[in-house]
């Protein structure tokens, strides 16, 4: 923020020339993801936020359609998070896990997800990352260990979903399969692609890259970035089956889908299968400070803690493992999404709003497809003859529309998506639908 003159409260400096003021120091001096590094675009200075909403400095207030990156589960401005926050860090801000210590809200955290996972599936441990990526990496990382302590070290590779995206970190980017993250590096060889839906792929790729190489396969329930792809119907426990009958460990990735996006705690609710090991991140703190969770199935750690030589630790560790403000922050998130029932809420609302998007954009002729679980949504478009680069900027410039309408979404080229706090009413389903209609009509008038 630009300095007030001495003796002029920061507040009183105009809106106008702290936006300028940040916006300069934005271009000399950040860089941002998944941004055209070469383009000085437009700096949206975010200033506050309230509900579903956010506030710019220029004055405008912006519907996040989107949940900042799917996180914002209670929305923005919530006190209860700060003062949970500020009473840890008044206490006890950070202290090393390592060597056996611990700390009330990593070990209540802890149990509040055992309590909450599904009891099928075993899950009673976490170790606590700061995000997803971190998360996949710990994950992958288990289990080559678990093969490894059971004799089979050549067990390396990890199987991943086109169109599923776990991160960008070195292993997590490997097992992204967007292609646009792997323009100019290639996936480590140890990650293998199959086919998003298509079983028959999964099975053939088992027999050809040889179970006995194969650590593990990991898989949002949901995928999310790649476009809203929920599963076909059985296509899960056929998974689960195929990973059982080669010994192959099953990784959830639900950073996006957990804690009530999809309607449910956990997308593997309804799925009809449970997965080995859990990945978690974003909604664990809606976003307040950063976050993720390895869950750890029995199969799992019955090799880690009993099959080792003695003396021998458990080697995966960083140094904010179980960081105790993130995780006094996420204890404090849980108990806004329980109170206030927003995971029946998502199912509810979410509902309403597959149904008006189908309503507004079925039968027009450049969408192809609504689809959705929970509170996600994703409208498909035709690509007809355009090639991918001008599918691409046919989306963004919806987006920019429905931007410039006061709603936020998100486009990958081939599909424009929504999802908005899990705190959204009807009433605010009607005003983004009406308002990504008025972006669609803009973008297809002549």
């Amino acid at each position: 923020m630009a300095h007030a003159q001495a003796g002029t409260p920061a507040a009183a400096v105009p809106r106008d020339t702290a936006s300028a003021s940040v916006a300069n120091l934005d271009r000399d001096h950040l860089v941002h993801p998944l941004s055209e590094l070469r383009r000085d675009q437009d700096r949206h200075l975010v200033v506050g936020g309230e509900g579903i909403r956010i506030h710019l400095a220029d004055g405008r207030t912006l519907i996040d359609g989107l949940s900042g990156l799917w996180n914002m589960l209670i929305g923005h401005g919530r006190r209860e998070i700060t003062e949970a926050v500020t009473a840890q860090m008044r206490s006890l801000p950070y202290y090393p896990a390592f060597w056996g210590y611990t700390s009330e809200p990593a070990a209540v955290l802890a149990k509040r997800l055992a309590d909450l996972v599904p009891a099928e599936s075993g899950i009673r441990r976490f170790l606590f990352t700061l995000g997803g990526s971190d998360a996949n990496e710990m994950n992958f990382r288990i289990a080559r260990q678990y093969h490894a302590i059971k004799g089979n070290p050549d067990r390396q590779k990890i199987l991943s979903r086109r169109l599923g995206y776990h991160g960008i970190t070195r292993a997590a980017a490997s097992a992204t399969r967007i292609d646009m993250y792997h323009w100019f590096d290639r996936p480590d060889p140890l990650h293998v692609e199959v086919d998003t839906h298509d079983l028959d792929d999964l099975e053939a790729t088992i027999d050809r890259e040889g179970a006995a190489t194969i650590a593990a396969f990991v898989a949002e329930p949901v995928i999310a970035t790649g476009g809203v792809i929920p599963p076909r119907a059985g296509y899960f426990e056929r998974v689960r089956d195929l990973c059982d009958r080669h010994d192959i460990l099953l990784i959830f990735d639900e950073v996006v889908t957990a804690f009530g996006r999809t309607g449910s705690w956990f997308a593997m609710d309804w799925v009809g299968a449970h997965p080995d090991l859990l990945t978690l991140s974003k909604g664990i703190t809606s976003g307040y400070l950063p976050l993720g969770a390895v869950g750890v199935g029995p199969k799992p750690y019955d090799v880690l803690r009993n099959k080792v030589p003695e003396g021998v630790p458990f080697m995966a560790g960083q140094t904010l493992n179980n960081h105790q403000t993130c995780c006094a922050a996420a204890l404090a998130n849980i108990d806004i999404i329980e109170s206030e029932g927003l995971v029946e809420n998502s199912r509810a609302v979410g509902a309403y709003l597959l149904e008006r998007l189908r309503d507004a954009f079925g039968g027009h002729p450049d969408i192809a497809d609504v689809r959705g679980v929970g509170l996600m949504a994703g409208v498909g478009w035709r690509r007809g003859d355009l090639s991918t680069m001008q599918l691409y900027e046919k989306t963004e410039r919806v987006s920019r529309w429905a931007f410039d309408g006061g709603l936020i979404v998100r486009s990958n080229g081939d599909t424009t998506m929504l999802a908005p706090p899990l705190c959204t009413t009807r009433a605010d389903v009607d005003e983004i639908v009406s308002t990504l209609q008025a972006a669609v009509a803009q973008e297809s008038s002549p």
